[in-house]
């Protein structure tokens, strides 16, 4: 190196075999125009800003000696290096700016390839960046991937093994110091707290940067009148009495429900009464006993399309080993005993076992019954989806309960205790209905707004377009690949990729053609079909039970029941403007 330090670069090049000087582009200086990718790791938690400065600034002090600028920036934020790049946000762009021949650069750098590349990836991703001559420039190589070169092959291998390892790593650690602190400290790791307990200070924090950024401990402590409530839950359920009784109970009594106990932890929540599914999870959550149980459900990735291993992974949750579960004790509301007991006695109800409250032995019902207007109807007094019932052998009822209500609203002042509605009394109605949609006097309307509601053609135009964008791509690159020709280059190296191109042009002119050439439903031929289809609603009272509430499913049938009124308002999605009535008891 000379004194002035200008043959530094020389030097190295030849040392390391980059050959900067051959991989200029023709006609410039220097590496040329690129575009920056890089990812925030979700694993330690890291500052987007500082993770995107360090390595913007890895990447431009690699490439900036060599004569490159980077022009454009692609960063993830909060998503996992697990995702492949197609379902990654910023990375699918980049991939789909390989497409656009106008896209302003040439190259990609990252600042660290363990953070961009997991698992496979890389052999993966590189063939796409290789179809539209676009290089890749990795720090961790010392300049430019080479796909001949079978040591870059090799080291891009490792880095994705080196980068799926440190995640494992970091998962297997997160997960041991959080068990280590429910059983050492007693600590609470987060989430709402159960209905009779609440999370209070439990003094600094013992890790000492924590401590100096303000992070406190938080243990669970027993909230005292929630605490009385569960513990009467339980002995009421052991007493032979059924959850939708205790619930009925608490109510009448005006007990607060969990939500209305603590409304600023479950904002979520309509804080309207206790439920029968609220009882039930006091019942079965074992905290109660006085133990934090973690680790019950674990973290897995598995394969999005099992045919499809490239689609890349998602993460699902299982149920861990028992040596995985780790048990810190707490203030206790109920024993192990009643809890036990309690859980004997759900399970031989569950089985049809005999209760004491009832004095009958109950039986599992094992006919199917089809609820053809399943969520689809709601009470027009609360607003309440309202639940099918079978009252008989043969004949569903859908009814609103007003014993979930909260006492003393106006709402429950007004609702009956009980408001029941016969589905075969409004099934007619409604097939009725949906038929004079497509009668002589409304046919006309009714097609219009379905041809009008009809988004084909718009999308026949994307398809139409994309399929120009796949042409005018290939047809692109062929150009880059002939003045690279022109300009000396090998022809052996670049006749696959030259083929390649072709061959894609062909196949999307092809589809263009063939697309070019359909046409959606003209307003005769649908008026035509329907004419083909004779009574609308003699058919749809014919119709299969289940298939007719798929039918309603797919209309997006919306009803409101009006008790006092009698009557039943219909909707649907495509007429959202127009609402008929029917009367389905006491009348015509």
């Amino acid at each position: 190196m000379s004194d002035d330090g200008r043959d530094e670069w020389a030097t190295l090049d030849e040392l390391l075999g980059m050959e900067a000087l051959a991989d200029k582009p023709v006609g410039g200086e220097g590496i040329g125009r690129l575009a920056f990718y890089g990812r925030c790791s979700t694993e330690d938690n890291q500052d987007p800003r500082t993770s995107k400065a360090w390595q913007v600034g890895e990447a431009t002090r690699f490439v900036e000696p060599l004569g490159g600028v980077i022009v454009e920036e692609f960063f993830d934020i909060g998503q996992s290096r697990s995702l492949p790049w197609e379902r990654r946000d910023e990375a699918s762009r980049v991939l789909r700016a390989l497409k656009d021949p106008a896209r302003g650069w040439d190259g990609l750098v990252v600042g660290e390839a363990t953070r961009c590349w997991f698992s496979n990836q890389f052999s993966l991703t590189w063939p796409k960046f290789d179809r539209y001559g676009v290089s890749l420039w990795i720090p961790s190589l010392g300049g430019r991937f080479d796909p001949e070169n079978t040591v870059h092959d090799m080291a891009m291998t490792i880095t994705g093994g080196l980068s799926k390892s440190e995640r494992q790593h970091v998962q297997k650690r997160v997960r041991a110091a959080m068990a280590a602190q429910v059983l050492i400290d007693g600590r609470y790791q987060g989430g709402r707290p159960p209905y009779g307990y609440q999370v209070v200070d439990g003094g600094p924090h013992p890790h000492p940067r924590k401590a100096q950024e303000g992070h406190r401990l938080r243990v669970l402590v027993i909230d005292e009148f929630a605490a009385a409530v569960v513990q009467r839950i339980f002995d009421l359920y052991l007493d032979g009495w059924g959850r939708k009784a205790i619930a009925e109970l608490l109510n009448r009594e005006g007990v607060p429900c969990p939500s209305a106990h603590a409304p600023r932890q479950n904002r979520h929540r309509l804080m309207d009464g206790w439920q029968h599914s609220t009882v039930a999870a006091v019942l079965e959550n074992p905290r109660y006993t006085g133990y934090a149980i973690y680790g019950r459900w674990q973290k897995v990735d598995e394969l999005l399309d099992p045919d499809d291993v490239a689609a890349g992974y998602v993460v699902r949750f299982r149920r861990s080993p028992q040596a995985k579960i780790v048990r810190s004790p707490h203030p206790a509301i109920v024993p192990v005993e009643t809890f036990t007991a309690a859980e004997l006695e759900r399970r031989k109800r569950r089985s049809g076992g005999r209760s004491r409250w009832s004095g009958v032995e109950r039986r599992r019902v094992s006919k199917k019954r089809v609820y053809m207007f399943r969520s689809r109807i709601k009470c027009g007094i609360c607003r309440r989806k309202m639940e099918g019932a079978a009252r008989r052998e043969d004949t569903i009822y859908y009814r609103c309960n007003a014993r979930t209500l909260v006492p003393g609203t106006g709402t429950a002042l007004a609702h009956p205790l009980q408001i029941y509605l016969r589905e075969d009394l409004i099934t007619p109605a409604v097939n009725r209905w949906i038929g004079s949609l497509f009668d002589p006097v409304h046919r006309h309307q009714t097609v219009t707004t379905l041809l009008e509601a009809d988004d084909s053609a718009d999308r026949q135009l994307e398809r139409v377009q994309q399929l120009r964008e796949r042409v005018a791509a290939a047809e692109a690159a062929m150009e880059r690949l002939r003045r690279a020709l022109d300009a000396g280059w090998d022809p052996d190296e670049l006749r696959e990729q030259y083929n390649a191109a072709a061959s894609e042009k062909r196949s999307a002119e092809a589809m263009l053609s063939a697309a070019s050439g359909e046409h959606g439903i003209s307003h005769e031929e649908l008026e035509s079909y329907i004419d083909q289809l004779g009574d609308v609603a003699t058919a749809l009272d014919r119709a299969d039970p289940e298939q007719l509430g798929s039918l309603y499913a797919s209309l997006r049938l919306a009803l409101t029941y009006h008790h006092a009124e009698q009557t039943v308002d219909i909707e649907i999605d495509p007429l959202a403007d127009r609402v008929d009535k029917y009367r389905v008891r006491g009348g015509t």
